[in-house]
C-alpha cells in the first residue's frame, strides 16, 4: 500500500485487509508493506502494517513512483518467498477477497505475470497508449525482481522527454511508462524473433480486470473524477475519493473490520476524514494547503 495524505482510507483498507481478507486461505497469512510519504504527525507509528518504510513527498507522480519502486524492493528483499504482490492505493478498498483468489488462481494456471486493466476508457481501451491501473494490480514477485519491471525509472523518464511532451502540450503519465516497463520486461524475459510481436507477446502474460473495466468514461474529466467510476460491486472494488459513499457502503453492508470503520460508520460528520483532503488540497491547521505546498 502506498500513502501520501489519505491516512484513514488507509487504516480502513489496513482493517480490511486484516481482518476479512484473512478469512481466506490464500491470503490468511498476508503481509502489508505501507510505503508512506506524508508527514509524520498523520501517521506517527505503525498501525496494522508489518513494514512501515517513511520517505520524502517529491510530487504526485515522482512520488507514487518512489513508494511503489521502494515497497517492490523491500518485498524482494525481505520477502522474497512470497509468490505475488498486490499495490493499493490507500483509498482502493477491495472487500471481496474471493477476486483476489480468482486472478492469482488463473495467474497461477495461465502463466500470467501481471494483472491490471487499462487506466482509460471504453473507446480508449490500448493498455500500451493510455497506461496501466497502478491503484490495484497484481504481478508475479519473482518475474518482476527478475526481469527488472522496477524501479519504473519515472523520473529519468521525465527527465529525458519532458520537453517533447511539453511541446505537444501533454502530460507523462505514471501509469503509460509502467506500461512501456512491462513491455521491456517482457522483451527481456522472452526471446521475440521480431518486435513487431512485442505487443501481441507482453499481452499474453498479462491476466486483465475486465471486471473493473471501464475506469473511466472522460479522460478529460479525470481530475474532476465525474467521468471516473468509483465501484464495483460485482468483484467488491470501492475508489471513491468522497468518504460518504464508502460509509454508505460499509453500513448497508453491515462490515465493520475495525475501529477506523466503526467510527466512519457511526459518523454523520465526516470532515475529519482524511484531515479534510481534497483532489488538489487539504486541511492543515484550519488552512487550506496545494499540493506542492
Amino acid at each position: 500500500m502506498y500513502t501520501y495524505n489519505r491516512t484513514d482510507d488507509a487504516r480502513i483498507n489496513m482493517e480490511i485487509i486484516r481482518n476479512l481478507w484473512s478469512k481466506n486461505e490464500l491470503l490468511k497469512d498476508v503481509v502489508i508493506v505501507h510505503s508512506y510519504n506524508g508527514e509524520r504527525e498523520w501517521w506517527p507509528e505503525k498501525y496494522l502494517e508489518d513494514e512501515l518504510l517513511r520517505m520524502d513527498n517529491l510530487g504526485h507522480f515522482a512520488g507514487a513512483e518512489m513508494l511503489l519502486n521502494e515497497g517492490v524492493k523491500l518485498f524482494s528483499e525481505k520477502y522474497s518467498d512470497i509468490d505475488y504482490v498486490i499495490t493499493l492505493a490507500p483509498d482502493t478498498w477491495l472487500i471481496k477477497p474471493e477476486y483476489i483468489e480468482k486472478i492469482i488462481t488463473i495467474m497461477q494456471k495461465e502463466k500470467k505475470y501481471h494483472s491490471t486493466c487499462p487506466w482509460g476508457t471504453e473507446k480508449k481501451d490500448n493498455m500500451w497508449k493510455i497506461g496501466m491501473a497502478l491503484d490495484f494490480n497484481i504481478f508475479d514477485l519473482g518475474w518482476v525482481t527478475k526481469h527488472n519491471l522496477f524501479p519504473i525509472n519515472f523520473s529519468e523518464f521525465v527527465k529525458k522527454y519532458s520537453e517533447i511532451f511539453f511541446y505537444q502540450d501533454e502530460i507523462i503519465y505514471l501509469e503509460r511508462v509502467f506500461a512501456l516497463r512491462f513491455k521491456q520486461a517482457i522483451l527481456e524475459s522472452c526471446d521475440i524473433p521480431s518486435e513487431n510481436l512485442l505487443k501481441k507477446v507482453a499481452k499474453s502474460y498479462v491476466y486483465r480486470m475486465k471486471d473493473r473495466e471501464p475506469v473511466h468514461d472522460e479522460r478529460k474529466l479525470f481530475w474532476i473524477n465525474k467521468g471516473r467510476k468509483m465501484y464495483w460491486e460485482n468483484i467488491g472494488l470501492i475508489t471513491y475519493h468522497d468518504p460518504k459513499p464508502k460509509r454508505d457502503i460499509l453500513k448497508k453492508l453491515n462490515l465493520q473490520v475495525g475501529k477506523y470503520s466503526e467510527y466512519l460508520i457511526s459518523s454523520t460528520d465526516l470532515g475529519y476524514y482524511n484531515k479534510g483532503v481534497k483532489k488538489t488540497s487539504y486541511l492543515k491547521d484550519d488552512k487550506k494547503i496545494n499540493y506542492g505546498d
